[in-house]
């Protein structure tokens, strides 16, 4: 599990994340592109080849 840190660009507030290491099998291009659910919300983070955050997305900015 990689433990990532990121706020939350909906409510704010800093958060934990836990990437499970195979999030990144199969990807065929980078950044990767995952939905994070956080409380009653969610937003993006975009992923590069070695799970580092490149991004944090709020849901406006992806749909």
């Amino acid at each position: 599990m990689l433990k990532r840190y990121a706020k939350c660009p909906v409510c704010g507030k800093k958060t934990v994340l836990n990437v499970p290491p195979n999030v990144l099998d199969g990807a065929k291009r980078f950044p990767l592109s995952v939905k994070v659910k956080h409380h009653d919300h969610y937003f993006y983070i975009n992923l590069d080849s070695q799970g580092s955050i490149t991004d944090i997305l709020s849901p406006e900015l992806v749909e």
